[in-house]
């Protein structure tokens, strides 16, 4: 058994290294589509047996109170009061609600689904709108009980039981991950500017410092594009620095009062 569960700890750490919002859909959905043979199969067995056993409980239970009820009504008829308590009226409806209830949900749980691939389909649709949504109410909305249950369940997933139990020191690749990521992902939404119309003609400075006082690695002219390598910073006259990479393949900082984005 411990082997086993050791198993299902090491299939949270694909997860682990995933983003929390695409981490929180694949968890969800395989849940849900886990949950799927209990609701179909076990679910109404289970209801089956719970009405079956309530049915005799309330049928038992109500046989002596009825002798009682009888015997209490005799003796009211014998000293000439035939009106019946509403009381007794009151309980007499109500085990008979009961049985009529639990006869009926003894007999829907024996009925077999007639479209059992459209309900699988119906089921398959709803875990995927939950592993849609419950990602986004968790992510925007950090505050709220669900997502700090899910914090408490992620960080003893991860610390308790993948890095002690398992020995996985699973944040150095986090990082590493993370870091990749970030770097694929400024690569292929890199954003490329060019000189206003008023520099143009005039060209302008990459420096090697965000700063007038940088020295001047490169002048770039007309409709020459720079890649803005996403980081800036603003200097103590309060000028914008973009960092740049040009096409010649050299890095520096360029005003971002003389370019604008292509």
């Amino acid at each position: 058994m411990e082997t086993l569960l050791e198993q299902i700890y090491w299939l949270w750490v694909p997860l682990a290294l995933l983003p929390i919002w695409l981490r929180i859909a694949i968890f969800t959905f395989i849940v849900i589509i886990l949950m799927r043979p209990v609701l179909f199969h076990i679910a109404p067995r289970l209801i089956e047996w719970m009405s079956i056993l309530l049915h005799k409980a309330v049928h038992y239970l109500s046989y002596p109170v009825m002798v009682l009820f009888h015997k209490f009504l005799s003796k009211r008829r014998n000293q000439g009061n035939y009106i019946i308590p509403s009381w007794l009226e009151g309980i007499e409806e109500l085990f008979a609600l009961l049985l009529k209830t639990f006869s009926k949900t003894e007999m829907l749980s024996k009925k077999r689904t007639r479209n059992k691939a459209k309900w699988k389909r119906t089921f398959r649709l709803v875990g995927i709108a939950l592993a849609i949504l419950l990602p986004l109410a968790i992510v925007n909305n950090p505050t709220s009980s669900y997502s700090q249950t899910w914090d408490q369940f992620d960080r003893w997933m991860t610390e308790e039981k993948v890095q002690k139990d398992l020995g996985f020191d699973i944040k150095d690749y986090q990082g590493t991950l993370l870091a990749k990521v970030e770097e694929v992902s400024s690569k292929v939404n890199t954003k490329e500017y060019i000189l206003t119309d008023q520099y143009k003609s005039v060209g302008g400075n990459v420096r090697a410092n965000p700063s007038l006082d940088g020295q001047i690695v490169e002048d770039i002219f007309q409709d020459e594009t720079v890649t803005y390598m996403d980081e800036q910073k603003i200097d103590n006259r309060g000028i914008t620095w973009l960092k740049i990479e040009t096409q010649s393949g050299k890095t520096g900082w360029i005003s971002s009062k003389i370019v604008e984005e292509k």
